[in-house]
């Protein structure tokens, strides 16, 4: 009997999930975009800095990252110089202006881009 529950609870084990440890968490994502010196200056700014979740699937390479920034970087509304991508993470951020942009406007703008990728942003977190 004791052998049939230690087969039963081992085979139930073994059909877990397994549990991510890093990269798959709101945390780890906004770690791998977060940049000290775009947030002291937004702050100052009286801007926000805007974390999001970089969602679908394309291929990670240094294209992609450089296309991801210049998206960015060309977007009405993100501040100049602020945008960061992690591929590896699958996120990005940047900072704006709230008081001139919105940012579900910036996030209408910035997903219509992404989408001929396949890829579209979901928000994590603003820092104010």
């Amino acid at each position: 009997m004791r052998a049939a529950i230690a087969v039963a609870a081992w085979l139930l084990a073994a059909q877990a999930a397994p549990a991510f440890a890093c990269g798959y968490c709101v945390e780890d994502k906004i770690a791998a975009t977060y940049d000290h010196a775009v947030l002291t200056r937004a702050v100052v700014r009286r801007h926000e800095v805007a974390f999001f979740s970089l969602e679908g699937s394309a291929a990670a390479s240094a294209q992609l990252q450089r296309e991801l920034v210049q998206a960015l970087e060309s977007t009405r509304g993100i501040d100049t110089g602020t945008a960061r991508v992690a591929l590896e993470s699958a996120s990005l951020s940047f900072a704006y202006d709230p008081a001139r942009h919105t940012l579900g406007a910036i996030m209408n703008t910035l997903n219509g881009k992404l989408a001929v990728k396949g890829l579209s942003v979901a928000l994590l977190k603003t820092l104010k």
